[in-house]
């Protein structure tokens, strides 16, 4: 099954209405006279193309078609609709930004009747906030068996591997990653959060940081390293702590050296990661207090 299809009106039933019984249809009014139109279908095209046969674009010339154009009121072109179950549940006129179309279509998808992986990834997500990393692991690999394209789901089992602190396995998924999915901004967060993950404990190092510390503790910079250390090998909640000492002390230090790397570690971990929101809090709690 073809995922782009160029339809007339008398196919407008069974290509769009029927088909979005079982699968989500997306819907470019056009003409080719349409500057705009020449912008957006390929933004459309590429798009569909991506998620794997879980969605169809049906593209129909309005100049051609003019009887289902006035049918379902198009005033203006490009005019995109979004159906399932027979029945259209969104729609846009003409260009828009990539990333929100990208959220309409994955909206369609997951709202498709009979979809389950919305679910499990909700479930996935509970066990990863709730420090169920094990739980999570295996309903993010689970998932990847059912779409195994989707960000969420990579990130997911990627930075539950980090947790467990299993950073080979992490690496081997990394490997295995496509041109199109390693791009995708999640994924390249999650990457460069990895390669800043050192396979060497470095418990030497920390312990010695740590005792230098203990004497000099108004030594920001000795603080700042073993909290950089403690990041590197995965230590994030104590990292986070010794951040949060410095700038609870002197939050000025170092141009906002301790502010400027929790925030830099809140992006690459994640909102939902469980440190990175117990952090956040305390944070916002010394800037206002």
């Amino acid at each position: 099954m073809t995922n782009i299809l160029d339809i007339t009106q008398d196919q407008f039933v069974d290509q769009v209405i029927e088909k979005s019984k079982t699968i989500p249809v997306l819907v470019d009014f056009w003409a080719p006279w349409c500057g705009p139109c020449k912008q957006l279908t390929p933004t459309l095209e590429n798009l569909v193309n991506k998620k794997n046969g879980k969605i169809i674009l049906v593209k129909i010339n309005v100049d051609e078609n003019q009887g289902i154009a006035s049918q379902l009121n198009i005033q203006s072109i490009p005019t995109v609709y979004g159906f399932i179950d027979g029945r259209p549940i969104d729609a846009f006129q003409g260009a828009q930004p990539e990333s929100k179309i990208e959220a309409m279509i994955n909206k369609m998808i997951d709202s498709m009747p009979g979809n389950e992986i919305p679910k499990l990834l909700q479930e996935a997500d509970e066990n990863f906030k709730n420090n169920k990393f094990e739980e999570a692991k295996n309903i993010y690999e689970s998932l990847i068996t059912m779409d195994p394209g989707n960000p969420k789901i990579i990130v997911g089992l990627l930075r539950s591997l980090l947790q467990m602190k299993k950073l080979a396995e992490a690496r081997e998924i990394i490997e295995s990653l496509d041109d199109n999915i390693i791009n995708d901004e999640e994924i390249s967060k999650t990457i460069k959060l990895i390669e800043n993950f050192t396979d060497d404990n470095g418990q030497d190092k920390i312990l010695k940081l740590e005792e230098q510390v203990k004497t000099n503790p108004d030594k920001h910079e000795l603080r700042f390293a073993l909290a950089v250390e403690l990041l590197k090998t995965n230590n994030t909640q104590k990292g986070f702590e010794e951040l949060l000492t410095i700038f609870d002390k002197n939050p000025k230090w170092n141009d906002e050296a301790a502010k400027k790397k929790l925030l830099e570690y809140f992006d690459l971990l994640g909102f939902n990661d469980p440190n990175v929101m117990n952090a956040r809090k305390k944070l916002s709690s010394l800037m206002f207090k």
